[in-house]
């Protein structure tokens, strides 16, 4: 079996003996840790817990995977009527995004058409940038070194 072929041994949310050797000894449990100290994740979850018995294990285990869920819950109803982004994508619907506003779409649309217009005239892009930044008072540097992408699909 190669290197790639060969799975990591999980580590954390499973039961194991203290000691290999002693098999009725007590247990731990590697539970992780949170990415952060703000969490809802009781101390008794966190890091390496040892049990007296595989009964309190088991237990515990049940306990931390319900937790989970009940997290995953709370976090999905806490998303629910969330404007903290607006202007931006809330849950894939198209119509919250600042690009989809008719009002953006006129802008680009005409933008489009000045820069087509200029190309044809035998301007270069670097001067058709500066050209309909000016005419159409746009607030963007002149002097700028990014390409838009609507100037960098003009042929």
């Amino acid at each position: 079996m190669s290197k790639k072929e060969k799975k990591r041994k999980k580590t954390h949310n499973v039961i194991r003996p203290l000691d290999s050797s002693n098999l009725d000894g007590k247990y731990k449990i590697a539970f992780a840790y949170p990415a952060t100290k703000n969490t809802n994740i009781p101390k008794k979850f966190q890091g390496i817990q040892i049990f007296q018995n595989k009964k309190e294990a088991q237990k515990a285990l049940r306990e931390r995977k319900e937790l989970t869920k009940d997290l995953q819950r709370w976090r999905a109803e806490d998303m629910i009527g969330n404007k903290r982004l607006d202007g931006y994508q809330h849950y894939g619907d198209q119509s919250n995004l600042i690009q989809n506003k008719p009002e953006v779409q006129e802008l680009k649309r005409r933008k489009i058409e000045l820069a087509k217009e200029l190309f044809k005239e035998g301007h270069k892009k670097s001067e058709i940038l500066r050209m309909v930044i000016e005419k159409l008072k746009l607030k963007r540097n002149p002097e700028s070194r990014s390409w838009p992408r609507w100037l960098t699909d003009i042929k």
